[in-house]
């Protein structure tokens, strides 16, 4: 899975180059940035939909009107930008990051609403993934006679919207793989000491990208030896995530944390082979239980499993045995990698991502990095599974 998928690549129902009007000069990329920033508005808090920004403006680039969606069930961009005019001035021209939507969801749909309030003029981001849209919103506004441009800033347009992006596709959450390893890849002492290998401002980012997800997710082996409460602890005010442990017989000790504190929904991902009497164990603690048809779960059939739940974003910290079923089943859409300046240097140390079996050099995996940013005393390497 790459940074984001090209409107080329999620549907069948592509409007033809030739309906992609040129760009002139004319139109101010400045405009369809203020979109994008209004869209950021709403980061990680619109799941599972899409962020969107939209803005009215006028032949000189003055800005009318503008919104943004704000949460599921809640106005798209286009009704709160256009929510003050019962009919837009002929000459204004709408700017909205995504495709108007073409079909009735929790909301109406957006391009009918532009056609009742008279708007001419639209430019329009990128395409709608959605095979429900994939480019109807457009053609129908285009059958009745609105002018439509396609592409301004779309590649930042796109990269909006990684999470949405993929799952409304695929039907699979968005996966984000997180680690934390020496310099040469060791995430414990061969004792098993971990604590801490990264500093606090990786400690603190982490905790950022726990609220960021819908679901943390970490294997038994995880919860047994480091006993990790799974909560952002850092940021105030932010989301908690769901959290999931995989565990095949569901072998998960009343005192853990992951039983004891209820604040949040817990998922265990267990096994066919899951007695019974742990089954119900589970289930009086409050937790829901996903039982695979297999003795080991399929990682494909939990993410499968999760969204059908609604989760639409993971991440997985670990450990290296689940991280390493992550990436065999290449089930990884992005990689958080903390790197320390710190050198174990032990064969007997754990690695970040165990033992993925892999005998020749053009099978492993390979990630294209994004971005590499000092986190204090660390390094964070941003990167996407080719």
């Amino acid at each position: 899975m790459g940074d984001s998928l090209m409107p080329s690549e999620v549907s069948e129902f592509i409007l033809p180059q030739s309906m992609i009007l040129p760009f002139e000069t004319v139109i101010p990329e400045e405009l369809m940035q203020e979109a994008i920033r209004l869209a950021r508005k709403a980061e990680y808090q619109t799941e599972p939909n899409p962020i969107v920004g939209a803005l009215l403006a006028d032949p000189q680039g003055n800005i009318l009107s503008s919104g943004f969606h704000q949460k599921p069930g809640k106005a798209h961009a286009e009704v709160m930008a256009l929510q003050g005019f019962e009919q837009v001035p002929p000459e204004a021209t709408l700017y909205v990051t995504l495709e108007p939507c073409s079909h009735f969801g929790k909301t109406p749909p957006c391009a009918e609403l532009l056609l009742q309030k008279q708007v001419k003029q639209v430019v329009v981001g990128c395409l709608d993934p959605n095979p429900l849209v994939a480019g109807r919103g457009v053609a129908l506004l285009r059958e009745k006679g609105v002018q439509v441009k396609v592409g301004l800033c779309e590649q930042d347009c796109i990269d909006l919207n990684p999470v949405f992006n993929k799952h409304i596709v695929t039907h699979l959450p968005y996966v984000t793989l997180k680690a934390a390893t020496s310099l040469d890849g060791k995430i414990a002492m061969p004792s098993g000491e971990s604590q801490w290998i990264t500093g606090a401002e990786a400690r603190a980012y982490g905790h950022l990208l726990r609220s960021r997800h819908q679901a943390i997710v970490v294997g038994s082996q995880t919860l047994l030896k480091d006993n990790p409460q799974l909560t952002n602890r850092i940021e105030p005010g932010q989301r908690q995530p769901i959290r999931i442990a995989f565990s095949s017989l569901g072998n998960i000790q009343e005192e853990t944390s992951f039983l004891q504190n209820q604040e949040t929904q817990r998922i265990v991902v267990a096994g066919c082979e899951i007695k019974d009497k742990q089954l119900q164990f589970l289930q009086s603690m409050g937790v829901k239980v996903l039982v695979a048809p297999t003795a080991r779960p399929a990682v494909r059939w939990a993410l499968e499993e999760l969204y059908t739940l609604g989760i639409c974003s993971l991440l997985v910290e670990g450990g290296a045995e689940l991280v390493g079923s992550f990436l065999q089943e290449g089930l990884v859409d992005q990689l958080c990698l903390f790197l320390s300046g710190k050198l174990i240097a032990s064969p007997e140390a754990p690695a970040w991502c165990g033992n993925l079996g892999i005998s020749h050099l053009a099978d492993v995996p390979h990630f294209k990095f994004k971005s590499v940013k000092p986190m204090g005393d660390d390094l964070l390497i941003t990167g996407y599974l080719q």
